[in-house]
């Protein structure tokens, strides 16, 4: 690989990480009404049902694309069609994209499902909801973070070296719970000292969307990885971080 090609695959990889990193923190102010230009109930609409199917819309084209590009038979099909170690790089800018897509074309639905005025309260579910997006971010560092967001893969290539799969572990956060990442997602689309009609949309969707493709993800685990999973399946819960009985 000449000097050209190697810098433009480096540069890839570092923008993909930079724009889906930063649609993350964007998303963050986003569903907290803080510290970005629109957040999800920031604006104003006009009549119900417009509004509340278009986003609709947009959540269910959102999680579309990434059920798609999640799926092993696209992932193999996409290898063989863009450069090699651009892949999870590629899956990431994506995702970013779209995500930015999302709240920029969300309209807002302001009607109040509940609101939480007393401050000690409205801290506590503040705190909480800073939790599930912390516990997301260490769930990254559990799997190995720059692979998980298309660093390594692209890093590897550069230096012609195998790419190597880290394999299945169960440790850390992994050890409590199969799936930290969508139970952060869970906590963070949930945990809101207000919660608007358009907000509960979005977390409904989300919601159904994780336990929906959740057994279509540890299906695709088992094929995978096999016996190693299904006792996995066997001792560690789906989400709750309780401690499984197993039978003898």
């Amino acid at each position: 690989m000449d000097i050209m090609k190697k810098i433009t695959l480096l540069s890839y990889a570092l923008i993909a990480y930079t724009v889906g990193m930063a649609s993350l923190l964007y998303l963050m102010g986003f569903l907290l009404n803080l510290y970005v230009p629109k957040s999800i109930d920031s604006g104003t609409t006009e009549g119900l049902w417009l509004p509340l199917f278009s986003n609709m819309g947009l959540l269910v084209a959102y999680f579309a694309i990434h059920s798609v590009m999640a799926r092993p038979w696209f992932k193999a099909a996409w290898q063989r069609i863009i450069p090699a170690g651009t892949e999870r790089s590629t899956y990431i800018l994506i995702s970013g994209v779209t995500v930015f897509l999302l709240v920029l074309l969300w309209q807002p639905l302001t009607t109040t499902i509940w609101l939480t005025e007393n401050p000690i309260a409205r801290n506590l579910i503040i705190t909480l909801y800073l939790g599930g997006w912390t516990l997301m971010t260490l769930a990254t560092f559990n799997i190995n973070h720059f692979a998980f967001f298309g660093l390594q893969q692209a890093w590897a290539t550069l230096w012609s070296q195998r790419q190597k799969s880290p394999g299945f572990s169960a440790r850390y956060l992994y050890a409590l719970t199969r799936h930290p990442i969508s139970l952060g997602w869970l906590i963070v689309m949930w945990a809101t000292p207000a919660m608007s009609l358009g907000h509960l949309l979005m977390a409904i969707v989300a919601t159904l969307y994780i336990f929906i493709i959740t057994p279509v993800e540890e299906a695709d685990l088992v094929a995978e990885i096999g016996d190693d999973y299904r006792h996995y399946q066997q001792t560690v819960r789906r989400f709750l971080p309780i401690p499984k009985k197993v039978a003898q």
